[in-house]
């Protein structure tokens, strides 16, 4: 199996079952091992987006589209189809995340910001995103305001604060993430361990139970010797 296969296989497995079928296909692949074992388990949002992916391709390729196209008219300044593009997302937004039962409260807005970045965008359609891209990569705001449109008033100190919150919440749960995924990575190693050393206790009582059935025929044929010279002694007295 190559490193692609390996990377669509485990990003489509359960998100709970990754860790585990990460290490037993390291194993099972030693020349691709290393690279394997280096991938990252997908956050919630992260993984239901990859389940979108594989479920409903035709859905998020015509989300990757319209980020294009966005921007193409954002370029140009093409107020009436910048409108005509952000509701359509917005449908195709609200489509996907419908279609998650428990959405997670990231999985919007980490479909925002992958559409609207090339290489997030390549891993959307192929189902191997693991977390929330940092930011666009094509120098644009996909919920910017259409040129020619009226700018609504915001509460901007409550969205400072909604997503300094959000900001802080997706950190903590990349921290517990990795802290997760160190504790599995020593639990891997300490599991090994064990199994190797109960491999060599195993070999260890093989040697014993060797020695001891040496122990014992050596014991019996000193028996054995040790009654045939008496046997030969007495002949010899008596003759």
């Amino acid at each position: 199996m190559d490193l692609g296969a390996a990377v669509d296989r485990l990003y489509g497995l359960p998100r709970e079952r990754f860790i585990a079928e990460r290490d037993k296909l390291a194993k099972a692949e030693p020349g691709i091992a290393e690279r394997v074992r280096k991938l990252r388990k997908p956050t919630v949002a992260a993984w239901q987006a990859n389940q979108l992916a594989r479920k409903h391709p035709k859905d998020v390729a015509a989300l990757v589209d319209l980020g294009k196209k966005m921007r193409g008219a954002q370029e140009t300044l093409n107020g009436p189809e910048l409108r005509e593009l952000s509701r359509r997302r917005n449908e195709v937004l609200d489509k996907l995340v419908g279609r998650v039962s428990d959405a997670n409260p990231g999985l919007r807005d980490l479909l925002e910001r992958s559409y609207t970045d090339p290489a997030a965008a390549e891993d959307l359609l192929a189902g191997r995103v693991v977390t929330a891209p940092e930011g666009g990569g094509w120098g644009f705001d996909a919920a910017m305001p259409m040129p020619g449109a009226e700018v609504p008033k915001r509460d901007t100190k409550r969205d400072k604060e909604r997503q300094r919150a959000y900001d802080e919440a997706e950190a903590a749960e990349a921290e517990a993430q990795r802290a997760l995924e160190a504790a599995e990575e020593e639990l891997r190693s300490r599991t090994e361990e064990v199994d190797r050393l109960q491999a060599e206790l195993a070999d260890a009582r093989s040697a014993r139970d060797d020695a001891d059935a040496a122990v014992g025929q050596a014991r019996r044929e000193a028996q054995r010797r040790a009654k045939a010279l008496r046997e030969a002694a007495q002949r010899l007295r008596g003759s």
